[in-house]
């Protein structure tokens, strides 16, 4: 019987293939087999990075080892056969110098995606033999996605390691000389664990329902399918393809290719022959090697660069040049790079038939070729003398590891006369059909390329030619034709020998430099261990893949996977369900409906703080939006559950009336009237008397998708009490509450166990209370333990997110900007329901700044048809500050006065202090230096322009709700173990506590050691929200310390200088209590305070791509005395981030019958490594004395991000610079429609062809 074989973390494992399936990726082997839960997953996509491995493997033809990152959960694992892999738990004890480089750095937060960078980075030091520069290190984590940290601290961490970094860390102790942790028998001791030298011939695997084979040759592969039949195969070589578009249906037949020698096969004859079967990364080292020392193929080194755009790192170390060009001819929407540098150069595709004829394609003619039953065997580049003028390019939505916006090709050649003798003008992105503009191919011929009056005959003729789709969730066809137009007008400047020095910039890449960041703090070494800079407590367990989640746990025999049964309509009523599709599948164990729910079908119980309507688990009959729960499905397995989810028919009595699915729909819906409800209604008390300017205006910011890298999860477990539910929650307490009710039991006989949660930002607290409810209800009525995870697309769908806003405004001010009256009307978009309404709360903050006694304010909170909105990481907050900065903004465009004079005149004089950090920060940001550097800039250039703003905050805190926290001291060595209300989601609110435990009881810090939060020990406990945990539990640590010190006073009094363990062990024997408990509440009547900060931003755009550059950033921020300034610096930074995210790349869009769109991480786009600023700096107030919030610190988690507002007035600044160069002449304030992506920017710019010009 043929076998697969690998190693893992150097243990053989043998496969026949009897116990995966055709859909088991080597993720799920790794977790679910092998018990190894240090890897994580999130997208299933390859585009987070969380289930990132390092592979060792032999490559078929050259026999050389080489050692890659790769995505485990793309990776079939019968494809690993004869791989080495080895996954964070296999970084051995004497290799783990990247593990505590990266804790050491603060390079963890919430620790999810943590594994993931760790081997990325194992990988990459590991490949290169410890040879890398700083910049080779950046730029390789585009497939590495992290939401807590804002990535500053990884980076630092892993460029510590460059050989040209400045200070270099070199103690790696040979890293890349890393053996296996478990030897296989006659190897000898420095050998890589190979498993055995099979020989290479064909391997056949029965799996249940396929087959699986191993081919080496073209002719095993027309073998197989000669015997098995053409009628059901799937070729497989990086399946990378499966990330972009998933397989709706398992192949009968399943075929390795990844070994044919033939495609993997490269050499130079005339032309450059590339095997279809190579990977991105071995073409791209191809194209380096060959770039060097022929010049014919000089154009390859711009498509290096090109191809370091492509997909990330792990997927180029896999995915196929073959597999690429497969998928672009089996989806020809399909933006395939790939194929636009070689349609550039008019490359050639070799293909081959069942009848081993082989056949050679025009690169233009291979979309609309027949490949069925064939193979590709090459492509073939040719060689291209220097007369041959060629550029390339991509435009992305952000830096790295997303699809092309647009992406296009360039290829002239002149003659002596210096006149077109042909053209090839290639671009991707326009629509499924357009591959070149022949039409403005032909113009050009004859001409001189290097015209203005050439220039302007082909941009007119190209204007007409190109002729975008409208294909949503892309950008609009208005965008990309901009932007091709755009890279047309590009190329031409970098290619022209002369050129006007102001346009010269736009013909030119915006090149990043190398990130970098400075933070300044000040620390108290008298209070130490608090105020200390110290890495987090389980940052060294996270980075070494032992810290565990809520579902990192061994399943019981009969556990069941559950998924969700959602609606597939948006408005509607449920008329009946047939499952019997799904329940004929093998393994599938049972489907629930509302029916079924033992207790109240309700997760949002109204004896829990804050919820006040009530929403079902799963519709039970009205169904309120589009991927709505209606039923559970339980399986044996996650992708069964899933696979079973997909086959469950539901009938429905569909609504006539259109979705509502945003504020002005709502505004003008025929029942707008139950829509919308005012919660906020401010009145002002006085009205200026000197109006010389009245500003009318309307401003919005778009929703956002928490993006936390566990997605919802829930463990249920029986237990001889009850139940108890691991659940990935903000709130315990609602968790608690709502899944007794669901299930009927008391809540003593259910139990609650948070160990930690990948990444909160809000999104875990009201609404993991619907995923432990559906896991609680399975559990106990099937009786059997029960897991639910949701995948990516569930978790966009069903899951709310941050609530967007609109906003109306009339203000009038005088000629120096002081408001004289203000009206604003704002409206909050709240989804289906009422609960977590940021309605009335805006209202507030938008006060808390400046003189606010002449402004009138109405607020509203407005229900559509969409998922039930949900607190998002400064909620409330972040809308009022952006509401009001802009109004600023504004009112300094209409006045002509500087923006930030604009605000200082109208700050309030209680809130004065704030002046002097406004003072501060344009000192050490040199505002005024670098705001003449930038007009000197914009004014010799015409195509890139920069611009810098600055934003002020006041973000106030206010306490609320039961936090408690328990104490206990161990007598044998003095050692203290606490549990506390809070959940730590990568705030470090475990190490605070410690922290202040230490400071308190004058203990070391290593004593001590922080458990997961139960429901036990810190029952009816608040939600983690609002930045007050940490905090709130840290005064409830402060009160058990000390009523700990009073107990063991008696103790102490019979010592003499005794030392923290004699005490300990006196009080034991005196039989005084070592264990203490305490808790915050509204009985505490602590006071809230104010943090105020500013921020300055400088952006750099380029008006031809609509693409952004975020130079610099300087942000301080009023933290008091801080209790772990380290911690606070990384949520500082990681808000500020995650604020970015929201106001430039992050956007949701929803089709007319209520689907979300953007439901993947190949549509949805937060911000990566390289778009956070080139230059971050972070400075905590100085000299900040006031004696606020507890022991004198203040909150960090989410003011930084209301700061982030910034960026969107920095961008509209350098656009308003751009359009006066295409001729505008702006009176009128220009719009700007949020976030600013490309699309938003090139409609605000709204360029016209006849400025492009050469002299």
């Amino acid at each position: 019987m043929d076998k697969i074989s690998f190693t893992i973390n150097g243990e053989r494992h043998s496969l026949s293939g009897t116990e995966v399936s055709s859909s088991t990726s080597l993720n799920d082997y790794i977790r679910n087999y092998a018990g190894l839960f240090g890897t994580k997953a999130m997208c299933h996509e390859g585009g987070c990075g969380a289930c990132t491995v390092t592979v060792s493997q032999v490559h078929p033809n050259t026999k050389e080892r080489r050692v890659v990152a790769v995505n485990s959960c793309l990776v079939h694992v019968l494809s690993c056969h004869q791989w080495d892999i080895t996954t964070v738990e296999g970084v051995g004890a004497s290799h783990r110098d990247i593990q505590k480089r990266l804790a050491e750095f603060n390079g963890t937060q919430c620790g999810y995606c943590t594994p993931g960078w760790v081997m990325s980075m194992h990988s990459l030091y590991e490949g290169s033999e410890a040879k890398l520069t700083e910049r080779q290190v950046e730029r390789a984590f585009g497939g590495n996605m992290c939401r807590c940290t804002g990535y500053r601290p990884i980076l630092d961490a892993f460029k510590s390691f460059a050989v040209d970094v400045v200070s270099s860390i070199q103690d790696v102790e040979d890293l890349h000389k890393m053996k296996c942790l478990k030897k296989v028998k006659d190897k000898e001791e420095d050998d890589w664990c190979v498993i055995d030298n099979t020989s290479e011939s064909l391997l056949s695997l029965h799996l249940s329902a396929s087959r699986w084979y191993k081919a080496y040759t073209v002719q095993d592969v027309y073998k197989i399918l000669s015997r098995e039949g053409m009628d059901s195969y799937r070729f497989i070589a990086g399946n990378t393809g499966k990330g972009v578009y998933p397989y709706k249906t398992e192949a009968r037949v399943n075929i390795d290719i990844s070994s044919v020698t033939i495609l993997r096969d490269t050499y130079t004859d005339e032309n450059l022959v590339l095997g279809a079967g190579m990977t991105i990364s071995e073409v791209m080292a191809t194209f380096q090697k060959i770039r060097k020392n022929n010049y014919d193929f000089h154009y390859l080194e711009q498509f290096y660069k090109h191809l370091e755009l492509v997909a990330t790192v792990p997927v180029r170390n896999i995915g196929t040049i073959g597999g690429n060009l497969a998928l672009k001819n089996s989806h020809q929407e399909f933006p395939s790079d790939i194929f636009v540098l070689l349609a550039t150069v008019e490359a050639t595709v070799t293909i081959v038939d069942s009848a081993l004829k082989f056949a050679e394609v025009k690169m233009q003619d291979f979309p609309k070729t027949d490949i069925k039953n064939k193979l590709i065997v090459n492509v073939k580049l040719p060689p291209l003398s220097m007369s041959h003028l060629i550029r390339t390019y991509k435009i992305m939505p952000r830096a790295q590891n997303a699809h092309a916006i647009v992406n296009a090709g360039f290829h002239f050649v002149l003659d002596s006369k210096k006149e077109v003798s042909s053209a090839v003008l290639v671009f991707g992105s326009i629509n499924e059909h357009f591959i070149r503009a022949k039409e403005t191919e032909n113009i050009l011929k004859g001409k001189k390329l290097f015209s203005d009056e050439t220039l302007q005959i082909a941009m007119k003729t190209l204007q007409e030619e190109l002729k975008p789709d409208d294909r949503p969730p892309e950008q609009s066809p208005a965008c990309r034709k901009s932007i091709a137009l755009g890279l047309f007008y590009k190329a031409i400047l970098s290619l022209s020998p002369t050129v006007n020095p102001r346009y010269r910039s736009g013909g030119e890449d915006i090149v990043r430099e190398i990130s970098r960041g400075t933070q300044v703090y000040d620390t108290d070494k008298s209070v130490w261990p608090l105020n200390q800079p110290v890495p987090k407590l389980e940052a060294l367990a996270q980075c070494s893949g032992e810290a565990n989640y809520a579902c990192d746990r061994v399943p019981s025999p009969r556990q069941v996977h559950l998924a969700f049964v959602t609606s597939s309509v948006c408005l509607g009523e449920i008329v009946d369900f047939d499952a019997s599709e799904a329940m004929k599948l093998s393994g599938v164990v049972a489907f629930l409906t509302a029916k079924d729910i033992p207790g109240g079908n309700n997760f949002t119980p109204k004896d829990v703080p804050w919820q006040n309507y009530n929403e079902e688990i799963l519709a039970s009959k009205t169904i309120s939006y589009y991927g709505q729960p209606v039923g559970v499905i339980a399986a044996v397995t996650h992708k069964l559950a899933l696979k079973a989810a997909g086959l469950v028919k539901v009938k429905y009595k569909k609504s006539d009336k259109k979705p509502v699915l945003d504020v002005k729909s709502a505004l003008n819906a025929p029942d707008k009237e139950k829509r919308i409800r005012e919660d906020a209604n401010v009145k002002a008390t006085e009205r200026g008397s000197d109006t010389t300017h009245v500003i009318k205006g309307t401003f919005s910011m778009g929703d956002q998708y928490h993006y936390t890298m566990e997605t919802q999860s829930c463990m249920a477990t029986h237990t001889t009490r009850g139940l108890k539910l691991r659940s990935a929650t903000q709130w315990m307490d609602l968790v608690h509450v709502a899944a007794a009710h669901a299930t009927g039991l008391p809540l003593h006989r259910l139990e609650v166990e948070v160990p930690r949660v990948g990444g909160g930002y809000g999104g875990k607290a009201s609404r993991s209370a619907q995923i432990a409810c559906a896991c609680a209800v399975a559990a106990h009525t099937l009786k059997r333990d029960a897991v639910l995870v949701l995948p990516l697309s569930d978790n966009m769908e069903i899951v709310g997110k941050r609530q967007a806003c609109y906003t109306e405004f009339e203000v009038g001010v005088n000629d120096d900007g002081v408001i004289q009256y203000l009206e604003v009307v704002y409206y909050s978009d709240c989804g289906c329901s009422y609960n977590d309404t940021a309605g009335l709360d805006i209202a507030g903050v938008m006060t808390n700044l400046y003189s606010s006694k002449r402004w009138t304010i109405k607020g509203y909170s407005v229900l559509t048809d969409k998922a039930s909105n949900t607190w998002c990481r400064a909620p409330a907050t972040t809308e009022a500050t952006a509401i009001v900065e802009h109004i600023m903004e504004r009112i300094a465009h209409a006045t002509k006065k500087d923006s930030i004079d604009v605000r200082i005149s109208n700050i309030a004089p209680e809130n004065n202090a704030i002046k002097d950090i406004i003072d501060t920060l344009k000192i050490d940001s040199k505002f005024d230096e670098r705001k003449a550097q930038i007009e000197k800039f914009n004014s010799e250039n015409a195509w890139v322009k920069r611009s810098l703003k600055m934003s002020l905050m006041s973000f106030p805190i206010s306490y609320s709700g039961n936090f408690a926290v328990t104490i206990s001291v161990y007598h044998a060595d003095g050692t203290i173990l606490m549990s506390h209300g809070g959940i730590e989601m990568g705030q470090g609110i475990n190490t605070k506590v410690a922290q202040v435990c230490a400071y308190i009881l004058n203990v070391p810090l290593e004593m001590i050691t922080v458990r997961g939060s139960d429901s036990f020990t810190s029952p009816n406990a608040m939600a983690s929200n609002g930045s007050i945990t940490s905090e709130s539990v840290a005064f409830a640590t402060v009160k058990a310390c000390k009523e700990l010190l009073e107990r063991l006073e008696p103790a102490k009094a019979e010592l003499y200088e005794p030392k923290w363990i004699d005490v300990i062990k006196k009080a034991y024997d005196k039989g005084i209590n070592l264990q203490v408990n305490a808790m915050t509440s509204s009985l505490d009547h602590l006071v809230g305070y104010s943090i105020y900060g500013a921020c300055v931003a400088e952006v750099e755009l380029h008006a031809l791509e609509g693409t952004t550059q975020l130079l610099r950033v300087d942000l301080v921020q009023d933290t008091g005395r801080s209790m772990s300034p380290a911690l606070d610096v990384g949520q500082i930074e990681g808000a500020f981030i995650m604020g970015l995210g929201l106001w430039t790349s992050e956007r949701l869009v929803y089709d007319p019958s209520g689907k979300l769109l953007t439901n993947n991480t190949w549509t949805y786009k937060p911000p990566g490594a390289n778009d956070i600023p080139v230059d971050f700096r972070v400075y905590f107030r100085r000299n900040e004395s006031a004696n606020v919030g507890v022991l004198r610190s203040k909150a960090t988690g989410e003011p930084a991000l209301v700061l982030s507002v910034v960026v969107a007035f920095a961008i509209h600044g350098a656009i308003t610079e751009i359009r006066k160069e295409f001729g505008y002449n702006d009176i009128d304030w220009v719009p700007l429609d949020t976030p600013c992506t490309v699309e938003h920017i090139m409609k605000a710019i709204s360029p016209n062809v006849e400025s492009y010009k050469l002299k």
